[in-house]
């Protein structure tokens, strides 16, 4: 039975929703349902707004087709499971509370993510181990540094601080 008027921030959360425009415009009518996604018609003129998550899946899978083969002579190719690794990251991500990272692809083959603002600046990596390490610093405080960290656990809470006390 299809439902509408769902309070989907609720409901979902890690990951993203993606709309389709139904053909005929309408509500936000739930069409299907799997324990994984949930479809619905939107109407054809219905302005959406980027989803952050979708944009740094987009972004490293980017990064992963720019560099499946090598081009810089004695460089290193990030393993898929380090890009996998980075995906994984950006689900524990509170996007609501921190600004997307900066995403790039280090000669050494690490996938990067980088934040930086006046005061702060964080670096993060993913080298395919299923953990990441990260140096972050702020004006005023001391540097905090992370090695070995599982994928799962995501990015200290007093990280996400330096970056969102701005």
């Amino acid at each position: 039975m299809p439902q509408t008027n769902i309070d989907f921030r609720n409901i979902l959360s890690s990951g993203y929703v993606t709309f389709d425009p139904g053909p005929t415009g309408g509500g936000l009518l739930i069409v299907d349902q799997t324990p994984y996604a949930i479809y619905v018609s939107v109407p054809t003129n219905y302005a959406l707004a980027q989803s952050p998550t979708k944009e740094l899946f987009d972004r490293l899978g980017e990064l992963k087709r720019k560099y499946s083969t090598a081009s810089i002579p004695q460089s290193t190719l990030p393993s898929e499971v380090a890009f996998q690794n980075a995906q994984d990251f950006v689900l524990t991500l509170p996007l609501n509370r921190i600004l997307k990272p900066t995403i790039h692809v280090a000669s050494d083959g690490e996938v990067n993510f980088q934040w930086s603002g006046s005061d702060f600046q964080i670096d993060l990596g993913f080298y395919g181990n299923d953990k990441f390490s990260f140096y972050a610093e702020k004006k005023g405080c001391d540097p905090i540094l992370g090695d070995e960290v599982p994928v799962k656990d995501g990015i200290p809470k007093n990280v996400v601080d330096f970056a969102t006390a701005v």
